[in-house]
């Protein structure tokens, strides 16, 4: 019996010896998932710079200094300077055509000259100086060099208005044979051009310059025509009476 015994301790010795030792063979596969785990950890780290974060998305809004740097007195005072090319030359072209019909012929038009052509090229002049000065008067600019510019464009388109007009009112006294009004006319309109400057910032005086003195021929041409007119009306009226023997 006790051999019995010490035969069944020996297998039991035996038979957890083995499994310990198969026991034993398991933590090198237990590790894997550690080697797993630790490069996870650093791919996780690299791909999250803390850098990108300052940069705004697309509907991120905008900071009130770029409103104002959009919004503000660039675009006010750009919209300014862009206006004022465009209306300049549309009045310097129309200017031009109105000294075309006041002296055919001098100019590319090869045509008689006519009163109300005069009439509808200084009307038509007048009433786009009239609609520039209008929208000045009411535009804003942010900057005092351009609200310098501003107020000069206001005083030329001013008295390039009025000597339009005093030229079309002097053209439609003329159509109508009354002489002595279209030299009061056209004399008004000689003084609306003084008052027009050589400025930078205003727009090219050649135009005007011509205008003036192609003013100074018509009126030239009204006094004679006056004149002519006194004449004819102091022959007529002489003829009335009978002439002494």
């Amino acid at each position: 019996m006790g051999t019995f015994i010490v035969i069944v301790c020996v297998l039991f010795v035996v038979g957890s010896g083995c499994t310990s030792k198969q026991e034993g063979a398991l933590p090198p596969a237990t590790q894997t998932p550690e080697a797993t785990i630790t490069p996870t950890a650093e791919v996780t780290t690299v791909t999250t710079p803390s850098n990108t974060t300052p940069v705004p998305t697309a509907n991120t809004p905008l900071l009130q200094d770029d409103l104002l740097n959009r919004e503000g007195t660039g675009d006010q005072d750009t919209a300014y300077n862009l206006f004022f090319l465009k209306s300049q030359a549309e009045i310097i072209n129309k200017t031009n055509d109105l000294i075309e019909a006041m002296v055919p012929g001098s100019m590319t038009v090869q045509a008689v000259y006519s009163p109300s052509l005069v009439y509808v090229r200084a009307e038509d002049l007048g009433y786009t100086t009239e609609n520039y000065y209008d929208r000045v008067l009411e535009m804003k600019v942010y900057t005092p060099e351009n609200e310098m510019k501003r107020v000069a464009y206001l005083q030329f388109l001013y008295s390039a208005k009025s000597s339009a007009f005093h030229i079309a009112d002097a053209a439609e006294a003329e159509s109508y044979g009354n002489y002595r009004d279209a030299l009061v006319m056209a004399s008004a309109a000689k003084l609306d051009l003084q008052n027009i400057e050589a400025d930078p910032d205003l727009p090219p005086t050649l135009p005007y310059n011509l205008l003036d003195v192609f003013l100074n021929e018509y009126i030239g041409r009204l006094r004679d025509k006056e004149i002519a007119s006194e004449i004819k009306e102091s022959t007529s009226s002489g003829s009335r009476f009978p002439s002494r023997p």
